[in-house]
This record gives structure tokens, C-alpha cells and sequence, in this order.
């Protein structure tokens, strides 16, 4: 089948972009044509549809006040509501490749939802994977003023202004309250989407109980290739964090933990990623003495796997809902177990005590207490992170894998009275591959 792939980046940036091409990946591992959608950028990897991806924005400049008031940039602000441009540019696509299904990712601001519309128009089913929670709450996190937040359930999105819960700024929340506002009352999700996929259990709740028809959601992990990912199981000299620097995340938290024990800063602790707050936690480590953390910035996939390879364990302290944590699988992946805070999906990838351990999320002693146990007994963490990468290898086999996507393409064709005819015959046609399943 052809199946059209739209998300705002076309680049490695974050979680969604490697769903987005790990999902690619999978599609035509299964003999699928793909058609991609995105936004142009110097960074973009090669698509031989770049000529119908829209113009270049940088919205983070352009809502940046006071420039957000400046006349001249309405027009890029009312884009990044509804985007007349990549409702058109994305018609012109279907019309030249006619896709069977579409499947989005991220879309909001640089392409905006606009492009249901598109979709709805040709009668194309529709799959919208949630890598957030941005069509419930403006600020995509649940998460404001460093703790969580649900203000906002029963469409009440004016919390988000009062609160300054976007990026801490009065002036953006007012435009994603606004934003949110607009998309609710047009009802562009709920007549848009047939189907929204949800990574996690915890996500395809969470999402029920603030509105979404929950007969509409299908919990399906997000995928992963495992060929990409060779495992080590050495026992490491140091210890890793890799994602965004943001206070939902909690590396303030981590911080803390290591700063209260000796056997952790006894370690190395390589922190990979940026964000908005680097720079305070960097100016903290210097004032406080912690010369065992080593920031090593944003790193290529390349990078990262030498890095995961050569780490004990890797740390994930996120503490707003965490819808998956890819940080969390591709630790796994390489052979490591993972501490991970217990909130959002992460205590569904973590097993407790066997192939990782769970915290108190924003409770820096009880992290403090799983560092030093996985310090003291290395050799428990390399059976941690054997038994990790089994789980992995089990739960993201590539028939399953295709398999449950397919059920999640079939069920939104039958919400437009067709069926995925074929999917066995291609899964037959794939060499390796399981021609029973699919």
C-alpha cells in the first residue's frame, strides 16, 4: 500500500522525527511505498517529494516578543494557526501520488492541522500518532511551573494564559490558549483523525479522560529497529542522561542525587542533549564542585550509540508525563538497564528489578539510593541489561511490529468502508519475514 508520512520535521531533531523515520524504515522493510510531507530546512534528509514541503519558518523567532507583535508577522503567526500553504501544498501531494492512507506525527505551528483538512477533503484515511499532549493542553506537557498540571481538562485552556505554563512566557501561552481555543471549537482532530495512536497504556488513559473517544485510540509502542542498535554489555566507567535540558525532564533532580552521594561522584555522569535549562544547570554543577559531570552536548545517532554502549546504566528522571521515552527503549536496545522515574509510560518499559529500577519522581534520595545500588553491584546491572535488551528484541520484532500497524492502518480504512487488502501478501513477498503474520 502507499502510505503518506507527514510530520513537521524532516531531520533528526527529537522523539517524533526517529518514530517518524523508524516507522519509514519499517514500512518499506514490508515492501510499502512511502510518500513524506514535512517542512523545507537545510537540515532535512533526502525525500523525493521535497519540492511539495512547505517554506521555511523559524517560528521560535518569530513568537518571540516583542517581535510577536510586530505586524509584518502576522501572517507567519496565523500560519502557524492554519496553514494555507500546506493545506495546498499537501493536496497538490495527493493528487500526484494518491497515497491510501496518511499517517501524522508532529504537525502543529510549522504545518499546522490544516492539513486534515486536505486529507478529509480527498477522503484519504487518517492515523495521527500522539507523541504529546498538545491537542488537549497548549502547552503539549501537562507539565507548568515545575510540577504537573491538568488546569486545563474540560477545555479550559485559559489556565495555560494564567499560569505562563508555555515556555514561561504570558505571550506564547496566550497564542497556544488561543491556538487550542480555535482548534476545539473547528473540531479539526475529532473530524479529522480516524484513528490516534497511543504509545503507551498511560498515554491512551490520560488522553480518555480528557475527551478523546477513547474507542478511537489504539495503544501501539512505537517502533524501533533493532538492527540499528548492537548491544554492549560491559560494565561501564560511567553513568549517562541523554535528552532534552528542560525542567520537565528533571536532570535538576539528578543533579541533586548526584550531588548527595560520593559513590556518584565517585562516576562520570555524561549528560547529552540541550535545552533552555543548560546553562543555569552547567553555572550549578561549577558553584557546587560536581567536576564529575561532563556535558557533552547534542550528539549524532552515531555518537550516541558509542556512547550508550560504553555507559553502566542510563538515567531517566523525567518528571512530567512521559508518554513513551524513547530514551528508555534505546537504552535498552544497546544492553543497558534504566532508572527510570515511575510516571507516564516509563514503568511500562522498566521492569522493576530486573531489567532496571524505578524512583519517586522529583525525589532526589531515593534516586540517589537506585545510583549507588547499581554502582555497587555491576555485575546485577549487566544481567539488568540483558535481560533489558531481550524484552526489546521480544517486543519489537519486526512482524509484530508491521503487524500492529497494519492493524491500526485497517481500522481507520474502516472507518471509510475499506479494508487493507494485500497485507499478506506483502509481509509473503519480504524476505526473513513471517509470512503468517501481518
Amino acid at each position: 500500500m502507499r502510505v503518506l508520512q507527514v510530520n513537521r520535521f524532516f531531520s533528526n531533531r527529537g522523539g517524533a522525527e526517529t518514530v517518524l523515520f523508524q516507522t519509514v524504515r519499517l514500512l518499506e522493510r514490508y515492501g510499502h511505498d512511502v510518500v513524506t510531507f514535512s517542512m523545507q530546512d537545510a537540515s532535512n534528509l533526502p525525500s523525493r517529494y521535497s519540492e511539495y514541503f512547505v517554506r521555511h519558518v523559524d517560528l521560535r523567532r518569530t513568537l518571540k516578543p516583542p517581535g510577536f507583535l510586530a505586524p509584518w508577522r502576522w501572517p507567519t503567526v496565523a500560519r502557524a494557526l492554519y496553514s494555507r500553504e500546506a493545506e495546498r501544498n499537501l493536496e497538490a501531494l495527493i493528487q500526484a501520488t494518491k497515497p491510501d492512507i496518511a499517517h501524522l506525527h508532529s504537525v502543529y505551528h510549522q504545518l499546522s492541522p490544516s492539513v486534515l483538512q486536505a486529507l478529509r477533503r480527498h477522503g484519504i484515511p487518517t492515523v495521527l500518532t500522539l507523541h504529546d499532549y498538545k491537542i488537549v493542553c497548549p502547552s503539549a506537557l501537562m507539565f507548568g511551573n515545575g510540577s504537573i498540571c491538568d488546569r486545563c481538562k474540560g477545555h479550559k485552556y485559559y489556565h495555560a494564559v494564567l499560569q505562563g505554563c508555555v515556555q514561561d512566557s504570558r505571550l506564547k501561552s496566550v497564542f497556544c490558549a488561543f491556538e487550542a481555543y480555535m482548534h476545539t471549537r473547528w473540531g479539526i482532530y475529532r473530524k479529522g483523525v480516524d484513528v490516534y495512536v497511543a504509545p503507551s497504556h498511560f498515554m491512551k488513559s490520560q488522553m480518555a479522560k480528557f475527551g478523546l473517544d477513547e474507542e478511537r485510540i489504539m495503544h501501539v509502542p512505537n517502533p524501533l529497529d533493532l538492527e540499528k542498535y548492537q548491544p554492549s554489555f560491559s560494565s561501564g566507567d560511567y553513568f549517562v542522561y541523554m535528552g532534552r535540558i528542560e525542567p520537565a525532564k528533571g536532570v535538576a533532580t539528578l543533579l541533586k542525587a548526584v550531588e548527595r552521594s560520593e559513590m556518584a561522584r565517585g562516576l562520570e555522569l555524561r549528560i547529552a542533549g540541550d535545552g533552555g535549562q543548560r546553562a543555569n544547570l552547567e553555572t550549578l554543577c561549577r558553584d557546587r564542585g560536581l567536576s564529575n559531570v561532563h556535558w557533552v552536548g547534542w550528539l549524532s545517532q552515531e555518537q550516541l550509540a558509542a556512547l550508550l554502549q560504553g555507559a553502566l546504566f542510563a538515567v531517566v528522571p523525567s518528571e512530567w508525563y512521559e508518554v513513551f521515552s524513547l530514551a528508555t527503549l534505546e537504552a535498552q536496545a544497546f544492553g543497558k538497564p534504566v532508572i527510570g522515574a515511575r510516571i507516564g509510560g516509563i514503568p511500562e518499559l522498566v521492569e522493576e528489578g530486573k531489567s532496571g529500577l524505578l524512583f519517586e519522581p522529583s525525589n532526589a534520595k531515593d534516586l540517589q539510593a537506585k545510583i549507588e545500588y547499581l554502582i555497587a553491584n555491576r555485575d546485577r546491572a549487566v544481567e539488568m541489561g540483558k535481560r533489558a535488551r531481550g524484552h526489546v528484541e521480544e517486543t519489537c520484532a519486526p512482524d509484530l511490529q508491521h503487524e500492529r500497524l497494519m492493524e491500526v492502518y485497517d481500522r481507520a480504512c474502516q472507518a471509510h468502508g475499506k479494508r487493507v487488502s494485500a497485507v499478506k501478501m506483502v509481509s509473503a513477498a519480504v524476505p526473513g519475514t513471517d509470512s503468517g503474520k501481518g
